[in-house]
């Protein structure tokens, strides 16, 4: 029997198809250990490659991940101590990319790339199931003598070539019972689907996906042959990623590769980095999609094999017992196994509450919270919070206060302060909470109540855990495991349980006269004021305009003292330091720092027709930036517009022909668009050329896009505003929307007090015509050989225009001949339906 103690390099498999490519590299096999530690479950295969004594260990039948990847190894390291050097080496799934052609049958070994070391795991903390990757873990690299054995070995292979392939044949020479499952296959069998190819789900049988998903060079992606000059199979080196679960999705694996240089998937490196320091060494038997199968696992698996013995035979012996004994980590590892399953237990949880906010789908609060903070001149609100109905509010029991005021007053800043004051005096216990929502006439989920009860719901769920209960019941029996959306009343009797398991609730909604569906909201206002019952203190703000459906509805259960008007007297020190800082302060007004004479006529003249309107006074400042001296703002200042209907009119007259058609262009789709723009939607629809009066020629180019994609707002600079706001997912970056500047502008522009030439093209019909024009303009230009992923990276406006041309132009009815000659143009096309249809599925909710 073999003494543990001469074994120095560990080397670990995942699956028996690599324990067996792995042993047929023996230069020479040993007998088994003399004896291993007593909870030591793992089969062992002992022997010698070139010099060196190795030990090789297989994961249990059946037991996959990073967990059990880090058992076998902290078993291995009790049994054989003398262990200094570490490998995992076995199959993967490949992601290749134009940055790197890999093909079934390579081998990817681990290399320190940017901050990773060599493994980088995606999914610590996360679920992948939503595409919501975030690494939260850094793994240490592997060590300087195996780093320094790839780069000699790569310099080797560069110069005179591997022989790879000669010694995959020279061990099947010596067992060659292994030739049939664990030879090179043909290469037709090596497919790359493109990403939008999905495997049936129902075609589970592998040889079906020939049948099932076909062979068609449509479906997959060019590739040339190899000749005969390149290494085949191809080693690179690079980023491994390493997760729990089966990477099955070539979206996210494109994502990856195209985010981190990703070149592998697998699920057992991760769990060992840190304490058990290795090189990976994957063969590559398929593409992480759904097109997996078994046919290349055995050469991947006798590839990588074969590649880790080239790694052993340039190391030194003497320079291995030099390394430290990876048993010296065992303590280490073992406390870090026992935070792994926790973590996994979290990653569970996590995966859990995702899938459940994914089906609930409440609208984000956040956004709208920090861009009216973000507004706010310092010290605004603080009379409001002196007040004596707001102490009593804020204080009492079940009391209720509704601030109203006139359009661009300011309410949702005041809204955004009295949210914050709570915050700060917020006591940590759960059964105190705080919970809020913004009605938003740019979005129009936020313009829907059974939405509000949405993100109410949501906000008790991750603040009080005892309410989970009741969100779960909902969730899992009545809408069968998020199968089926939950009722409008369901919602409203989940949102009366979870309240029912705290103590204390300050609610605050702004902008009610913004909400689509007012009865409802209202009639539940009315519930919450006037149950007196409850067993919960609830403390209800809401803001508004004073519109009498809404004045009606709350003077019913609403005492004076509970109703408080937005005044002029209320706001004007607010006003007056805003005033003073945009003169003062801004860059755009800082001609006059030397003139204090002047900056004071500025201010005077402003704060004497403000009358409590923080969105007129702010389009005057922008107006009097334009004056570049002393007779134009004198002028401006006697000649200041009364109202903002009045303001926005002069805006209007005021932008230069050169820009009117894209500046009618911009306003049709802010006021009448679905959903809020992106700013690179914007910049391609007012690239577009409808094409009315010209016979030939694209109707859109990419050398007609905005070269600054910012400047946009310079058509109608204080009408529209540019925003940011968290991206869909999670791992997206911040997206950037443009949108009406304030709900006011709106009003106007969709009211029939538009006295502007540019008034009868916002006319709703008009305008959806209009819109509906350009969406099919822009449709009919896309490149129809490209996948929806590559559509939707390249042509920024085409989701939008596919989603939503039909829903325009069902509103604007027969208005547009053109537009009925462009659907003809477009239904009579069949690639260009195709086109259509591969990016909007009317079944599913992607936009």
């Amino acid at each position: 029997m073999s003494d543990p103690d001469i074994y120095t390099v560990g080397w670990i498999c995942a699956i028996t198809t690599e324990f067996v490519a792995a042993r047929a590299f023996l230069d020479e096999e040993h007998k088994g250990p003399k004896h291993v530690a007593h909870h030591d479950n793992n089969n062992y295969i002992l022997g010698r490659i070139g010099e060196h004594n190795v030990v090789i260990a297989v994961l249990p039948d059946g037991d996959y991940g990073t967990a059990s990847a880090a058992g076998v190894a902290r078993d291995m390291l009790h049994s054989f101590p003398n262990i200094r050097i570490g490998l995992m080496v076995g199959i993967g799934g490949g992601a290749p990319s134009a940055k790197h052609d890999i093909r079934l049958g390579d081998i990817v070994v681990s290399a320190p790339r940017g901050s990773h070391g060599g493994v980088f795991q995606y999914d610590f903390g996360k679920t992948i199931q939503y595409q919501e990757f975030q690494a939260t873990r850094f793994l240490d690299q592997p060590p300087a003598i195996l780093r320094a054995a790839v780069s000699g070995l790569k310099a080797q292979f560069e110069a005179d070539g591997h022989q790879i392939q000669e010694a995959i044949q020279a061990a099947f020479v010596k067992k060659p019972r292994l030739r049939q499952k664990y030879d090179q296959l043909d290469p037709s069998t090596d497919r790359l689907y493109r990403a939008d190819i999905v495997h049936p789900p129902e075609a589970e049988v592998e040889a079906a996906c020939l049948i099932s998903c076909g062979s068609d060079t449509s479906l997959l992606v060019a590739r040339p042959a190899r000749d005969q000059d390149e290494d085949n199979p191809m080693i690179h080196y690079g980023l491994i990623a390493s997760a729990n679960q089966l990477m099955k999705d070539a979206v996210i694996r494109d994502k990856l590769a195209q985010e981190e240089d990703v070149l592998c998937f697998e699920m057992e490196a991760a769990g060992l980095m840190n304490h058990f320091p290795c090189l990976v060494i994957r063969g590559i038997c398929d593409y992480s999609d759904t097109h997996k199968n078994n046919l290349w696992q055995g050469y991947a698996a006798m590839a990588a094999a074969a590649y880790t013995k080239n790694i052993l035979n340039r190391i030194a012996p003497n320079r291995v017992e030099v390394v430290r004994k990876l048993s010296e980590l065992l303590n280490e590892m073992d406390s870090t196994l026992t935070n792994m399953h926790t973590d996994i237990k979290s990653i569970r949880m996590d995966k859990y509450s995702d899938d459940l906010m994914q089906w609930l789908a409440p609208p984000h609060v956040s956004f709208n919270m920090n861009k009216a903070i973000e507004a706010r001149y310092p010290g605004s609100g603080r009379r409001l919070l002196e007040s004596e109905a707001y102490t009593t509010w804020k204080k009492g029991d079940n009391s209720f206060l509704w601030l109203h005021g006139i359009p661009g007053c300011g309410k949702t800043i005041l809204a955004s302060t009295v949210i914050e004051d709570l915050q700060k005096n917020q006591s940590q216990s759960a059964l105190q909470t705080l919970l809020y929502f913004y009605f938003d006439f740019t979005d129009s989920r936020k313009q829907l109540f059974e939405n509000t009860l949405r993100s109410l719901v949501w906000q008790i769920y991750c603040r009080n855990e005892n309410s989970r209960q009741h969100l779960n019941s909902l969730y899992s029996s009545t809408c069968r495991g998020g199968k089926e959306q939950p009722s409008f009343d369901s919602l409203q009797r989940t949102f009366t349980e979870m309240m029912g398991n705290l103590e204390e609730v300050w609610i605050v909604l702004d902008a009610l006269d913004e909400c689509e569906t007012r009865n409802k909201l209202l009639s539940w206002i009315r519930n919450i004021a006037q149950d007196s019952s409850a067993q919960v203190n609830i403390r209800l703000l809401v803001t508004s305009r004073p519109e009498q459906d809404i004045m009606t509805a709350i003077q019913r259960h609403a005492s004076d003292e509970q109703i408080i008007a937005i005044s002029h007297n209320l706001l004007e020190s607010d006003i007056r330091n805003y005033v003073q800082a945009r003169v003062r302060e801004h860059e755009g007004l800082s001609r006059w720092r030397g003139y204090k004479e002047i900056q004071d006529q500025i201010e005077a003249s402003l704060l004497e027709k403000a009358n409590g309107m923080f969105r007129w006074v702010s389009c005057q400042l922008d107006a009097l930036e334009d004056c570049l001296e002393r007779k134009s703002l004198f002028r401006a200042l006697q000649s200041l517009p009364k109202t903002l209907d009045e303001t926005y009119e002069r805006i209007l007259a005021s932008i230069p022909s050169a820009h009117v058609q894209h500046t009618r262009r911009i306003l049709q789709f802010l006021t009448y668009s679905e959903r809020p723009l992106r700013l690179d939607e914007a910049v391609d629809a007012i690239a577009v050329d409808v094409g009315k009066n010209v016979a030939r020629g694209r109707r859109f180019d990419f050398k007609d896009r905005l070269p600054v994609p910012e400047e946009i707002t310079r058509y109608c600079s204080s009408l529209v505003a540019l925003v940011s706001r968290q991206g869909k997912y999670r791992e997206e970056q911040t997206v950037k929307e443009i949108q009406l500047a304030h709900f006011s502008v709106k009003d106007y522009l969709a009211s029939d007090r538009l006295e502007s030439k540019i008034g009868p093209y916002l006319q709703e019909t008009s305008a959806r015509s209009a819109i509906t024009e350009v969406c099919l303009a822009y449709l009919l230009e896309l490149e129809q050989s490209k996948s929806a992923r590559e559509i939707k990276n390249t042509f920024y406006f085409a989701h939008y225009a596919a989603r939503y041309w039909a829903s325009h132009a069902i509103i604007s009815e027969r208005n547009s001949q053109y537009a009925f000659k462009l659907m003809k143009e477009l239904f009579l096309n069949r690639p260009r339906i195709e086109s259509w249809c591969l990016l909007y599925d009317p079944d599913r909710s992607w936009a």
